[in-house]
């Protein structure tokens, strides 16, 4: 080896022992000065932040028919980079998305990484976007809520948002049980560890109290009754006397959930539950039930009705303006004499009026799972706003203010033995394997058995002999009208009313109570002529619809059943 060699050997081990030194030397830096900085670093890189959403949970009428249902919408976007034929691109997604050809290809062409095309479409959009398969074209889902019956039941229902946030009805009422809870974790996800499950808390089902066929039906006579007689608008609640729960809860005009957004904001309100209204001559078997329980009067009491009684500086007339004289009980509720009223008010006493008129129920919410429940109004003794006078209004059902719900609960009451029930539309949550279900709900006793049957009576008189359009063939029929005057600016319209029937069947073993309420019919003013038909016209396909058998039948099945006992 000559002395050339041996310079470039000793050069090249030279060169071994720095690099072998500077490789130590990190090595030493790495594991004893920095290890745990960069073990922490190993852990980050291994470590994944996982998030669960849950599915919003669906809502289901008593049969298992789905009402509310979860669906996608689709936003569309694109990275211009990858779009390989923009102007192609631009030409078949315009009439699409019917955006201008122009507006597409500007930003198909522009040198930013993502474009937003479309904010929201529908899947058939997304279908036909996904044909054209370009490179480039991206396509989002987004959660929707989805109303297979359309506006079918839209206020009870209520809407969801485009954020799938409950905005009235059911779905703003149980948002947080419907909506569920999102599970997040950070799980590391090195082989050699054990995987962590992220599990969301899934949105609860509802099942309904309403039957769908049942509600189509309501809605159908309602839309119906509107357009007969001229009215702005109207509401049916059809309930179960014995339990509170709702068999149907219609209102017109409707909306369809999926769009809400198009519908004005005062459309999306439910009105059964929401809006107020005076009653009328619907309170009186109220009125009369407090007078009867109290002791005041009963079935066989009369009076004197001149036609006229002053009260607090006011006078009270009958409707007809008539004077009869000498009148009993069954009579002043045929023919819903507001003199009448106002005696048997005055007669109970004031204190002991009003102390019945909160246990029906008047002045509070009823309790409902719906949103924005209204408590009505009624103004009590020593309130700024009541006056002597307010004793005869209120006894006839004005000068105080009522939801639908609380009028139809109040009187089911009065078909119910006195029991007066909460109102509910939700039969069962099913939450994963649990299932909660409803037990029914006494709110109080108003009145005893023996003064609702005695005011039943008198309302089945008041339909044998006056109210003979609300008369249903086979059945007995319990019942009575309301004519409501408007107040606006602190005056009643001279015209306008609010017309309204609320009955109950069988009379003597009732099943169903249906409250029928027309906003301003134009045809007739009065209840008897446009509510009390639309009752008997529904009614006549409900007991059909209900299998609720005609009197002669069920009354013979009850007598051989009380044969096959004593047997």
């Amino acid at each position: 080896m000559n002395t050339n060699q041996n310079g470039r050997l000793w050069f090249v081990i030279a060169g071994l022992i720095g690099i072998t030194l500077v490789i130590s030397g990190r090595l030493v830096v790495f594991q004893l000065l920095q290890g745990s900085q960069w073990e922490e670093r190993g852990r980050d890189t291994q470590v994944l932040e996982v998030i669960a959403r849950p599915d919003r949970g669906l809502i289901y009428d008593r049969n298992h028919a789905v009402l509310a249902a979860n669906g996608a919408d689709y936003q569309i976007g694109a990275s211009p980079s990858l779009v390989v034929a923009p102007a192609e691109a631009a030409t078949a997604l315009a009439p699409i998305l019917q955006v201008p050809r122009y507006e597409i290809l500007a930003q198909l062409e522009s040198r930013l990484p993502f474009v937003l095309l479309s904010t929201r479409v529908s899947s058939d959009i997304a279908d036909a976007i996904r044909a054209l398969d370009y490179d480039g074209i991206q396509i989002d889902s987004l959660p929707r809520r989805i109303y297979p019956q359309g506006e079918l039941l839209c206020h009870t229902l209520g809407y969801t948002d485009l954020d799938n946030v409950g905005g009235s009805g059911l779905e703003g009422f149980y948002q947080a049980d419907l909506a569920g809870e999102m599970a997040s974790a950070y799980v590391n996800i090195s082989p050699l560890e054990e995987q962590e499950t992220v599990l969301a808390r899934e949105g609860v089902d509802l099942v309904l109290t309403i039957d769908r066929s049942v509600q189509y039906l309501v809605e159908e006579h309602l839309a119906r009754a509107v357009r007969a007689y001229g009215a702005e608008g109207g509401t049916i609640i059809v309930m179960d006397p014995k339990t509170g729960a709702i068999l149907a809860m219609a209102n017109h005009p409707c909306y369809d959930p999926y769009r809400y957004f198009e519908t004005e904001a005062d459309l999306l309100i439910n009105p059964s539950v929401t809006q107020l209204y005076e009653p009328g001559s619907v309170m009186k078997l109220v009125t009369m039930a407090a007078a009867l329980d109290s002791g005041t009067v009963s079935p066989q009491s009369t009076y004197y009705d001149s036609g006229v009684y002053e009260l607090g500086g006011a006078r009270v007339y009958n409707s007809d303006k008539s004077g009869p004289g000498d009148t009993d009980m069954k009579t002043l509720i045929a023919r819903s004499l507001n003199v009448g009223a106002t005696h048997l008010a005055v007669e109970t006493g004031t204190d002991t009026f009003y102390n019945y008129m909160e246990r029906f129920g008047f002045g509070r919410r009823t309790g409902i799972e719906l949103l924005a429940e209204g408590a009505g109004q009624m103004h009590l003794p020593g309130s700024a706003y009541w006056t002597e006078s307010s004793l005869a209004t209120n006894s006839f059902g004005q000068g105080m203010s009522v939801t639908p719900l609380q009028m139809i609960s109040a009187v089911s009451a009065l078909a119910n033995d006195g029991y007066l029930m909460q109102p509910y539309v939700v039969q069962e949550i099913h939450a994963g394997d649990d299932v909660f279900v409803h037990d029914p709900k006494v709110l109080s006793r108003p009145v005893s058995a023996e003064a609702a049957q005695q005011v039943s009576a008198m309302a089945v008189y008041a339909i044998n002999t006056q109210l003979w359009r609300a008369q249903l063939p086979g059945y007995t029929v319990a019942g009575k009208t309301g004519t409501a005057q408007i107040p606006e600016n602190g005056i009643y319209h001279p015209t306008d009313t609010i017309a309204s029937f609320v009955g109950w069947l069988p009379a003597d073993a009732p099943e169903v109570a249906v409250l029928i309420k027309l906003d301003r019919p134009t045809v007739s003013p009065w209840g008897s002529e446009t509510a009390a038909p639309t009752f008997a016209e529904l009614a006549n396909e409900l007991v059909v619809l209900l299998d609720i058998p005609p009197d002669t039948i069920r009354l013979k099945a009850d007598i051989m059943a009380a044969r096959a006992e004593e047997e």
